[in-house]
């Protein structure tokens, strides 16, 4: 946690990790304000997108998330 967030705007591999570390670690706010604004270019990032949508979309139940991802 001391070497990602300082990393996010520099590498692109950083964000995915910091995503994939708060998905397991229960913070879906966390990761879905990394990921809310990201612009996909690789299977990846789209696959992260979906499932950080995907896990908000079953705990709050809300439509749109589950339709986004």
């Amino acid at each position: 946690m001391q070497v990602l967030p300082p990393l996010v705007d520099v590498m692109p591999e950083a964000r995915l990790n910091l995503v994939v570390y708060y998905l397991k670690n229960d913070q879906t706010n966390e990761a879905y304000n990394l990921v809310k604004d990201m612009e996909c270019q690789v299977p990846k990032e789209y696959i992260l997108k979906a499932v950080v949508h995907a896990v908000i979309g079953q705990n709050t139940e809300k439509k749109e998330h589950l339709r986004i991802a």
